[in-house]
């Protein structure tokens, strides 16, 4: 079955807890959640793509297990709801009768998608022999403001259902979730552990690594799995010998993909996610600035534009450049480009 499926980072996903790669001790303190059938909110913070929403995901079926399908639920708070959601939320809301003064005959709502999205799951009673639900809430940190009403839900819902909050910004989550939950730091994986599942699947897949090339693959994906198998999958493509040549020249391909999709997410006029996207192109990859303008400038010369808009680009790339060069944060030299490109793409 395995060997129908053509997305290696899918086919060698880990089914069970201890299939995680590396991560003993974070593996073995939920083990022993899982041996006392009780642990209280958790709170995985971690860089992205680095397995937060895997590990959580794994040990909530191993603690649940035949319980698992009707007592678990996965929702993304970074993404929006729907004009029906919305619709539902605010027919939801209700008015007050019992409050006093300025607040009498006010509308009372819960924020949006905590009535939507959390409220009809963690108000469910429990289904089976469990002590209680499982809800994983992933990126928790876009929720803002709403976090206090998500806290009270926490504490008057919490004997019902247990709340695992993944984000990989610890500094936007409020202190009093915080004091709430066990923290799990979720760091990357070690070496060793790396280049013993790389060389597991280059033997399973008939391929010929060497070490300084597993070395290289380990510090050009920052000990990120699923990047590692991504792109140990675009070389096998050209023949079953990985050497360093060509996992280089597919890391710079996979470097230009995310940028060129930079560029075109700016022309959408998508501010916010173009800036999210060169941040992490330049955590990824460590780019300074100069390299970034480059390859930008490389990107910009592919795509079909007339040539006035050609010129007027350029030249808003080279104001960035020469500004970031005269020391001044790069990312927001960056993220200023980026603005005025989505601005300019009104006109284009």
């Amino acid at each position: 079955m395995l060997s129908e499926i053509p997305i290696w980072r899918i086919k060698y996903l880990p089914m069970i807890l201890d299939g995680v790669c590396g991560r003993e001790d974070i593996k073995e303190r939920l083990k022993e959640y899982i041996k006392s059938r009780n642990f209280p909110h958790l709170l995985f913070i971690g860089a992205k793509g680095i397995g937060k929403t895997t590990i959580a995901r794994l040990f909530s079926r191993e603690f649940l297990g035949g319980y698992y399908n009707t007592n678990f639920k996965l929702v993304y708070a970074n993404v929006p709801l729907t004009s029906e959601e919305m619709k539902q939320a605010r027919s939801n809301a209700h008015i007050s009768t019992s409050r006093l003064g300025s607040l009498a005959g006010k509308t009372i709502s819960t924020p949006a998608f905590i009535q939507v999205k959390i409220k009809p799951f963690v108000q469910l009673k429990v289904l089976g022999d469990v002590p209680f639900k499982i809800l994983i809430v992933k990126n928790f940190d876009y929720l803002g403001s709403n976090q206090q009403a998500f806290r009270r839900l926490m504490e008057i819902y919490g004997t019902n259902c247990r709340m695992i909050l993944i984000t990989t910004k610890i500094s936007k989550i409020i202190d009093p979730i915080m004091s709430r939950c066990q923290i799990f730091l979720v760091s990357p994986v070690n070496y060793s552990s790396f280049e013993s599942l790389i060389l597991d699947i280059a033997q399973k897949e008939s391929l010929k690594i060497k070490r300084e090339v597993i070395e290289f693959l380990y510090k050009t994906t920052g000990g990120k799995l699923s990047r590692a198998i991504d792109l140990l999958q675009l070389c096998s493509i050209s023949g079953d010998v990985i050497d360093l040549d060509k996992l280089y020249e597919n890391s710079i391909n996979s470097q230009k993909d995310m940028i060129r999709s930079l560029l075109l997410m700016c022309f959408r006029g998508d501010f916010p996610k173009a800036r999210e996207l060169s941040r992490k192109i330049q955590t990824n990859y460590k780019f300074n600035s100069q390299e970034m303008f480059k390859i930008l400038l490389t990107e910009l010369t592919k795509i079909p534009l007339s040539k006035y808009s050609r010129s007027k680009l350029i030249n808003l790339i080279a104001e960035a450049d020469f500004r970031a060069i005269e020391g001044r944060d790069v990312d927001i030299q960056v993220s200023n480009l980026l603005a005025k490109i989505c601005y300019f793409s009104e006109f284009i």
